[in-house]
């Protein structure tokens, strides 16, 4: 796969590796002396997120034929990150201890704490926010303690927040503080319209271990579910950015998952094929070697992986794309996961049109009206073009 991309895509994924090894070394010295083009490089890492990485393992090689300019550019982008994720990461620490004091089990997903397990830097990774997963019984009393706490959302109208609950995959927060945003999910799902969810989910708290982040008591992922929730998380956008798929190889060439345990939990909850696919990108990418237990596994017809350019962070994603559709692995939860999309009520259609709580049903009958009026526009469009 590195043979057949240009040398500067080459020099980015390399350099994108938690820990190169010394052969890999060798190939980036390589890379770097035959004048790539910076521009391109530069424009890459941070599309892709991995702008920390790049700039640590050039550090580390002594900056070899790296021009002074983008040192200093890279330089800045880190410091600018680091900073970012301090703040995020004392405003984590906030919110384990409030959800704590409160007698709620918390788990911290991505972010901070992955930066450090797997890299052992919190500025290591780029975290546009925070994300973390608490038990389904615990959805409605986490959310009402952390809006409590100064958070907002646009799922404040009981008629959305009980949509959200019901159809959605997460709850989107965001606190402002003295011109600092903090956006974060709050989790309470592994695999959204999986019929065998609700049943990971009980192994996974099972497995949920207790552990300090931040100076504030939480729990944590397993290894195994730590792997599995990284590739489902990675394969659920497509592989698109480059920084999931460096976490899934960090997490598998850690030395820390039982790939046994892992593939057989992968298999009992149906997401066997996905996480193959995830391996096999980063197999593809990388050389990520397959442990034996995880058979190859073909990507989707059509797919290119790293020259996609991720969806801005922060920016909403195409809620027509029907992008979770080869998650799932059974015909019924595939059904269910369309007739939400094109049936159940989102903020959207009540930016479009805004009805009094008393008549929220009605969202169930502009909603397919608003699609259809959008898709017909698309389609005339494309065809006067």
């Amino acid at each position: 796969m590195r043979q057949q991309i240009p040398p500067e895509d080459q020099l980015c994924l390399l350099l994108a590796r938690g820990h190169p090894t010394p052969d890999l070394d060798k190939r980036i010295l390589e890379l770097l002396a035959s004048s790539p083009l910076w521009p391109l490089v530069l424009e890459r890492a941070h599309a892709h997120q991995v702008y920390p990485l790049l700039y640590r393992n050039l550090r580390e090689l002594g900056f070899p034929g790296v021009p002074d300019l983008v040192q200093a550019q890279l330089k800045c982008s880190v410091l600018a990150n680091a900073l970012r994720n301090k703040l995020l990461e004392d405003e984590l620490a906030r919110l384990l201890a409030l959800l704590g004091k409160n007698g709620i089990r918390v788990i911290p997903l991505k972010g901070i704490p992955l930066a450090v397990s797997l890299f052992g830097d919190a500025a290591s990774r780029v975290c546009a926010d925070l994300d973390i997963l608490v038990h389904p019984d615990s959805v409605s009393q986490a959310r009402d303690l952390i809006l409590a706490s100064g958070y907002q959302t646009d799922s404040a109208d009981p008629f959305f927040s009980k949509l959200v609950l019901r159809h959605g995959r997460h709850y989107n927060l965001v606190r402002e503080d003295r011109g600092v945003s903090y956006p974060l999910e709050l989790h309470w799902l592994l695999v959204q319209h999986s019929s065998k969810n609700d049943e990971a989910v009980r192994d996974l708290w099972a497995e949920a271990r207790p552990r300090i982040f931040s100076g504030a008591p939480a729990l944590s992922l397993s290894a195994e579910w730590e792997l599995l929730y990284l590739c489902v998380h990675a394969a659920d956008h497509e592989w698109k950015c480059l920084k999931w798929l460096v976490d899934v190889d960090q997490m598998a060439s850690s030395g820390l998952v039982d790939w046994q345990k892992a593939m057989k939990k992968a298999k009992r909850f149906e997401i066997d094929l996905v996480i193959r696919q995830t391996l096999a990108a980063c197999s593809l990418l990388w050389g990520t070697p397959l442990p034996p237990y995880c058979s190859p596994a073909t990507l989707p017809a059509g797919l290119r992986l790293f020259d996609h350019v991720p969806f801005p962070a922060g920016a909403a994603e195409d809620a027509f794309s029907f992008r979770h559709l080869h998650v799932l692995k059974r015909p019924l939860d595939k059904l269910r996961y369309i007739a939400t999309v094109l049936l159940a009520p989102k903020q959207t259609d009540r930016d479009f049109w805004r009805f009094p709580p008393s008549l929220g049903f009605l969202y169930y009958f502009t909603r397919p009206l608003r699609l259809a009026c959008k898709w017909g526009g698309r389609a005339l469009r494309k065809t006067h073009a």
